[in-house]
């Protein structure tokens, strides 16, 4: 039986691929057959984030390794891409194998203890986990947009990020949504912009689903 997350995110899948109003690049989720939380998943999730997190984290994990969605308007004013992998492929795989120099210091040893969990290929931003080098369990998500020279740790855990990305779409830039930057800035007008556009088409679209919280972040960082 699949996971109820890999059914969830199936769905949000379909959701785009069924819509006439969106031309859909990418679309990769099937897996190779059911993955269970085993005994050593447990194991590994615990060492790096905490025994209690096992629990946290169970019902939003993936059947595949990860899976891939890419899609924008006929127009291309309003797009969305991301590939997000499973918690245990991310936990299991390897570190960032650079450091952004430009960062501040205390943000590149930071950088140095993370596992990239979701990306948009080619877009500069990434979303990952903190894993510290001494064990000691950690939960920190991070969020790297090489563009702007930023490094922001996210307001959100695993399970409430994995949320927001299907509820989003991948829409570029989601993530500022969740941390302390103020999109009214110069720097940030063209995204700010964007992201306004991307929330009208989503509503318009998905009108079942609601994105008041989304707009309500969005407002407070003006």
């Amino acid at each position: 039986m699949p996971t109820t997350f890999q059914t969830r995110a199936r769905e949000a899948f379909e959701e785009v691929l069924s819509t006439a109003e969106f031309v859909v690049e990418k679309s990769e989720i099937e897996s190779e057959g059911n993955r269970p939380l085993t005994a050593k998943d447990a194991e590994l999730v615990s060492l790096y984030m905490g025994p209690d997190a096992v629990d946290q984290v169970a019902d939003h994990l993936l059947d595949a390794e990860q899976i891939h969605l890419s899609w924008h308007t006929p127009d291309h004013g309003v797009y969305g891409e991301f590939v997000f992998k499973d918690l245990r492929t991310c936990l299991s795989g390897l570190y960032m194998p650079y450091t952004d120099e430009r960062l501040a210091p205390a943000e590149q040893l930071v950088m140095d203890e993370i596992k990239t969990l979701e990306e948009s290929p080619g877009s500069g931003r990434l979303t990952a986990l903190r894993v510290s080098m001494d064990m000691t369990p950690c939960r920190e998500l991070w969020f790297y947009d090489m563009n702007q020279q930023r490094f922001e740790l996210l307001d959100l855990n695993y399970s409430s990020y994995a949320d927001t990305m299907l509820l989003t779409k991948g829409i570029p830039g989601w993530q500022y949504l969740y941390t302390d930057v103020r999109l009214d800035g110069g720097e940030f007008r063209h995204l700010a912009s964007q992201l306004e556009r991307s929330l009208d088409a989503l509503e318009a679209v998905f009108p079942a689903h609601d994105y008041s919280v989304l707009r309500e972040r969005m407002e407070a960082r003006r």
